[in-house]
Order: C-alpha cells, then structure tokens, then sequence
C-alpha cells in the first residue's frame, strides 16, 4: 500500500505541475490579449482623430465658400449703391454691405479658429500615428514571445500528461478509482499527509486508530474530518 500511496501522491504532483502550466498559459494569452487591445483602443482613437481632423477641415471649407458668396454679395451691393437714387434704397442696400461685412468678418475668425484646430488635430494625428506603429511592433514581439513560451508549455504539458498516463497504468485500480472519486472536490490535493498526528489538508488531528490503520499499510485510509485519503510522512 505504501508503494502505491507513493505513486499516487507521484500523480497529485504531476496533476498539480499540470494545473500550474495551464495558469502559466492562460497568463500569457491575458498579457497578450490586453497588449491586442491597447493597440485597438489606439486605432480606435487614431481613427477618430482623423475623423475630427476632416470635420474641422471641412467646417474651415464651408466658412471659406460662405465667406466668398458674403464677398460677392457685398460687390453687387455696391455697385447697386452706385446707381440707387432713392434714400431709403440707399439706406437698405447700406445697411445690409455692413450686415454682410460683418458676417465676414465673424467667419472669418470662425475660420482661422477651425484652421487652426484642423493644424492641432493633424499634429496630434501625426503623434498617434507614431505611437501605433510603437504599440503594432511591441504587440508583435509579445505575440512572437507568447506563441514561443506556449508552444514550451505545452511541451512540457505533454511530457507531464504522458508520464501520468504511465503511472495511473501502474496503479492498482481500487486505489485509483478511490482517488479519482475525491478529486472534483478535492482537485490536486485529495491524498493528505499525516505529520505529527495532523491531517496537512483539513489539519485537523487523526485518531490512534487511524494512525494504527496506516501504519500498517494494508487498507486505504481516510481523514475523518476532511474525507482525503492519508498517508504517513516520513
């Protein structure tokens, strides 16, 4: 029975190193993911300074046109006024060469101002464009290191798998059975240790009788407290 204790708390450490590899790879593949998504959340805001780059610009536009149509209206004005001969004609047509002018002027500043924003936002642009091709050649060395370290995880994970499979063939299958029913609960720790009168999984202390049973080695023994299956330190 000793021997068979042995290899089944062999098993439980490989199950353990096991269990340890697929943590290790699903922190890879967590590092590599939030690398991925830094670099969309830059795309994403890439894309949407150029977005605000090209309203600006087109804002600067249509205050341009409105500013020549403004222009060419105030001519036509004046040569109107040239030629008017009624008083209040002239009054009218004075008073809308100063309304047009004034909007002039007020698209004017509107348009130095979206100019302006649009020479901002194309430097800032250019500062997050540098910045994605920075974050594109860093994912793509994490991608390169995360693909080289998992394709040797799993290597390792299926040295480990292999040397278990050898050893649950080796195990006598009435203990195999028992401890594979204790492992959905117990998971790489359903085979205990009794170390000075102490259960090492619930640490709760065994009975004379129980200590009896195990050393003499002849029975599966179980932890009255925690229900693992125990086996003597040396």
């Amino acid at each position: 029975m000793k021997k068979t204790l042995e290899d089944i708390q062999a098993l439980q450490e490989l199950s353990e190193q096991m269990d340890g590899i697929r943590r290790q790879v699903a922190a890879i593949s967590a590092r590599t993911d939030a690398h991925q998504q830094m670099l969309q959340e830059r795309k994403r805001r890439a894309e949407q300074l150029h977005t605000q780059r090209m309203e600006a610009a087109k804002g600067a536009d249509a205050r341009q046109l409105r500013i020549e149509e403004a222009e060419q209206e105030v001519e036509r004005l004046k040569r109107q006024l040239n030629v008017t001969k009624q008083q209040r004609e002239y009054d009218a047509i004075q008073h809308g060469i100063l309304s047009r002018t004034a909007d002039v002027s007020r698209w004017e500043d509107e348009e130095l101002s979206a100019l302006e924003a649009v020479d901002e936002l194309a430097e800032q642009e250019e500062r997050m464009a540098a910045d994605l091709d920075e974050a594109r050649t860093q994912f793509q060395s994490v991608r390169e290191e995360a693909a080289a370290e998992i394709e040797e995880h799993e290597r390792r994970f299926q040295e480990l798998e292999d040397q278990l499979t050898r050893l649950r063939r080796d195990i006598n299958p009435n203990v195999l059975k028992a401890y594979d029913r204790l492992t959905p609960s117990h998971r790489n720790d359903a085979l205990a240790l009794v170390k000075d009168h102490v259960c090492q999984g619930c640490r709760t202390r065994v009975t004379k009788q129980t200590e009896n049973l195990l050393m003499r080695g002849i029975e599966i023994v179980y932890c009255h407290s925690c229900g693992r299956m125990l086996m003597l330190a040396e």
